[in-house]
């Protein structure tokens, strides 16, 4: 049964009631909304729109994952498994420059954005490593995650 935008999971042993996961995938999508202006035409359709389409799949996943405690370990894989693919979308974006257009309208500057995309990408990362290492231990320990 599908739970309400109000219901909190019960947490495990140390986890954080909000995760910087989900902090950091949804200032990631709302700088990829911003950063989608400061690339070409080509650039949108070959970089911007995996890359947005990329960080909708592991907050989708990392929200089933959290909610869900009975499908925890099915949705962490494919998150995890997101957030690879997201990265290495955000690694063509970084390598290709395809930032590099300022708006007039945009008060950050394209090297501006690359950078607070970089800085977001690496705490995206490392939010989800101690997150699935966290499950993992738990799961080991008490044989299914959410299960007491």
């Amino acid at each position: 049964m599908p739970k309400s935008e109000y219901y909190e999971p019960k947490l495990q042993p140390g986890e954080k009631p909000v995760p910087s996961i989900l902090v950091d995938a949804e200032k990631l999508h709302r700088l990829l909304k911003r950063a989608k202006w400061m690339m070409s035409g080509e650039d949108r359709r070959t970089y911007w729109e995996p890359a947005f389409n990329g960080i909708r799949e592991v907050i989708r996943e990392f929200v089933l994952a959290h909610d869900f405690q009975d499908n925890r370990l099915e949705h962490l894989e494919r998150m995890c498994g997101a957030v690879a693919l997201f990265i290495r979308d955000m690694r063509d974006i970084g390598e290709t420059g395809a930032i590099r257009v300022h708006p007039k309208y945009e008060s950050m500057k394209p090297d501006e954005m690359k950078l607070e995309l970089y800085n977001r990408v690496a705490s995206l990362d490392e939010g989800v490593t101690k997150w699935r290492k966290s499950i993992i231990r738990a799961t080991k320990n008490k044989g299914t995650p959410g299960s007491e």
